[in-house]
């Protein structure tokens, strides 16, 4: 700024003030003032935080702490579980296994009473008493000691590391796993737990080892009521004969080609009804085989094939030569001359000979001291001291001797006293059916 000389007096420049003027906006203002707001602000967030940070860092780790601990009794829970469910394992199976050695018992105990029920089937089969085998089947061997067998599918447990574990997120369902209508199921039945399933096995063998039991107990009742019969209808047989069957019964010959040393067969009959039944039955089959033994000794057989044509009986008669009474020692069997004359019973020829008024004869030796005779043969075909069985042929019909005519004159002695034949030869009818 500049003023000119003609405008009056110069006024002195020293102790004066000079004074500027300047212009603000409004918006720099307004800037100003926000900044100034938000470093505000942010001191007084920073001391907040650096107030409350020691409080916020507590909660966390005590929320933490809880959830571990959560965790931790959920892990100790199902340890427990574990622990009893192995417990509960154990248990079954040394159930299942002492009911298991129980059922293997009963199982070798049957395959014993088995050998004993089949070796008297075979011995009665061998003695013609019973047409086949009545004895009950054996099972096949179900139960093998030497394996195990467990209650449940479970065979071991993981050990439990002394690490606590990392707790495993929770699985997600399956889809239609919770549908009631179960739309997608197979239709098959839902597999029973190994648990039932071993029940299940055990008690099905538990029921075939009783039915077994029950078959044999049946088997030997039947040949129990099988000798009961044959025994009498061996009894009533022999006693047509006269004789003392009991005796003679008791002197039969055993069987040949057999032996051994004498181990009696030890039967307790008060432990089951099996034990009862088999001790019961001994003496009955020994009686039995004893009867069939002598019934196969005694001269029971017809000396002819063909129906008996008898054309004079035992005892006394009217001579056919002189007329006058006299005493028949045997009966007369008329045939055509050349029939053939069979052994009535096993035993040995103790005569094949001319012998007088029996003509062509042949006697042969039994046993219990019974003989038996054959006469009027045309034709003799056994020698002295040939052995011979029942049937065997030993001579053809003939007239020799004192004879009217071709007949067969049969006699049969006892300790070489004539005794009546048709009580043998009637003995013989009745024990046809048991033969």
């Amino acid at each position: 700024m500049s003023h000119s000389a003609s405008s009056g007096p110069a006024l002195p420049v020293s102790g004066l003030v000079t004074h500027k003027t300047y212009t603000i906006r409004r918006s720099t203002v307004l800037l100003g003032l926000a900044w100034l707001g938000l470093t505000t602000a942010g001191c007084g967030l920073s001391g907040w935080y650096v107030l409350s940070k020691d409080d916020l860092a507590a909660r966390l780790i005590a929320r933490e702490t809880t959830r571990q601990y959560a965790y931790e009794d959920r892990i100790a829970a199902l340890r427990a579980d574990v622990d009893r469910l192995a417990s509960r394992a154990l248990l079954d199976q040394d159930g299942v296994e002492a009911r298991v050695d129980e059922l293997a018992t009963r199982q070798a105990e049957l395959e014993s009473r088995q050998s004993l029920v089949t070796a008297l089937a075979d011995t009665l089969q061998a003695g013609g008493i019973v047409p086949g085998s009545k004895a009950a089947p054996l099972r096949p061997r179900l139960i093998k000691p030497e394996e195990p067998i467990r209650a449940s599918g479970v065979t071991s447990f993981a050990p439990i590391m002394p690490t606590k574990p990392t707790p495993a997120p929770d699985a997600p369902g399956l889809r239609g796993a919770g549908d009631t209508q179960d739309p997608w199921r197979s239709g098959k039945a839902e597999p029973q737990p190994p648990a039932q399933r071993v029940e299940t096995a055990l008690t099905r063998l538990d029921r075939a080892l009783a039915n077994t039991a029950g078959a044999q107990l049946a088997a030997l009742r039947d040949m129990d009521a099988t000798l009961q019969e044959s025994q009498k209808r061996l009894r009533g047989a022999l006693s047509e004969t006269g004789l003392d069957t009991d005796r003679l019964a008791a002197q039969s010959s055993v069987a040949k080609g057999v032996g051994g040393p004498f181990v009696p067969l030890k039967i307790d009959p008060a432990a089951g009804p099996f034990e009862a039944t088999l001790s019961a039955l001994q003496p009955r089959i020994a009686s039995v085989m004893r009867l069939r033994s002598l019934a196969e000794q005694l001269p029971l057989a017809k000396p002819m094939a063909g129906e008996a044509d008898f054309s004079s009986n035992f005892g006394y008669r009217v001579d056919p030569f002189t007329r006058a009474p006299a005493m028949h020692t045997g009966v007369d069997f008329r045939a055509e001359t050349g029939s053939p004359i069979r052994a009535t019973a096993p035993g040995k020829v103790i005569a094949a000979e001319y012998s007088g008024g029996y003509g062509n004869m042949v006697e042969i030796e039994h046993a219990n001291g019974i003989t038996t005779r054959y006469a009027h043969m045309s034709a003799i075909l056994a020698s002295v001291g040939q052995s011979v069985t029942t049937g065997t042929v030993i001579g053809r019909v003939g007239s020799t001797g004192r004879s009217t005519g071709p007949h067969l004159h049969y006699e049969t002695r006892i300790d070489d006293e004539p005794v009546d034949p048709t009580r043998f030869l009637r003995a013989g009818g009745r024990l046809a059916g048991l033969r």
